[in-house]
């Protein structure tokens, strides 16, 4: 590790603001990024039940015909996880590929209005876990 205090004998531990800035502002960059819609593609749904049922809804087919995140080009998938009466809402984003894996461990389920959708129920804790 880098000697930041010349004249002394410290050494930077492993976890310290010197290695922890650069890794900080990296991810920065990729969450400004993906906020401002620069170099990602991000699909954003927004979940009215999400507070009630504790789940989000991934949808596959609407209609007899592949929708959802069967048909997106994003890289990215944000949840809004809807809350009434909050000036600013919540919102979880991940990148498509994983969502893709984590959904599959979900059995496929009936949704949408008047049911005329096929998607994935997934726990929200679950989109914050990411255990796959």
């Amino acid at each position: 590790m880098k000697n930041i205090n010349k004249g002394y004998d410290y050494v930077a531990p492993k976890n310290s603001f010197l290695t922890d800035l650069p890794f900080g502002e990296k991810y920065e960059r990729e969450s400004k990024s993906i906020l401002e819609g620069k170099d990602v593609k991000v699909e954003v749904k927004a979940d009215r039940l999400c507070q009630k049922t504790g789940n989000v809804y991934v949808e596959i087919r609407s209609r007899g015909k592949p929708s959802g995140i069967t048909t997106t080009d994003a890289d990215v998938w944000a949840f809004c996880l809807w809350k009434e009466n909050r000036e600013l809402q919540t919102y979880v984003s991940i990148p498509v590929k994983i969502l893709k894996k984590l959904m599959m461990k979900y059995p496929i389920k009936l949704g949408g209005d008047n049911n005329t959708s096929k998607g994935h129920i997934i726990p929200k804790e679950d989109l914050l876990n990411q255990t796959i």
